[in-house]
């Protein structure tokens, strides 16, 4: 006579765990990417508004002080609790009192360019 023993034997528990354990680590690796994509957006978002910032700066020619706008030039800014470095290149465009400037934003100063954004600048 056989007698049938109720519940999982080893091999099935075992097989459970590894099905378990594949998707937690899937899960896991979907948690990973979408924190990895919101620190992106917001360095994103973040180095627009310092680049907005900066132009802005420039549009009031007397905080500058000088005309045209100087090309080539660098600088940081602190903004959301974090430094911030830019940098513009200023092109003449076929009006003597208007310039394009252009406003790149790093997050660190060698890296890489994580936000630009271009305005017309005009003499007032």
């Amino acid at each position: 006579m056989t007698r049938r023993v109720g519940g999982f034997t080893l091999v099935e528990v075992m097989f459970a765990l590894a099905i378990f354990a594949l998707g937690a680590l899937a899960a896991l690796m979907v948690a990973t990417q979408q924190l990895d994509s919101t620190r992106y957006l917001q360095e994103r978002y973040m180095g627009q508004l310092v680049a907005s910032n900066r132009l802005a700066e420039l549009h009031d020619t007397g905080r500058d002080g000088a005309w045209p706008p100087r090309d080539g030039a660098k600088g940081e800014m602190e903004f959301a609790g974090s430094t911030w470095y830019w940098e513009q290149q200023v092109l003449e465009t076929v009006t003597a009192d208007l310039r394009e400037v252009t406003v790149r934003v790093r997050v660190t100063e060698s890296g890489a360019v994580v936000a630009e954004l271009s305005s017309f600048v005009g003499r007032r």
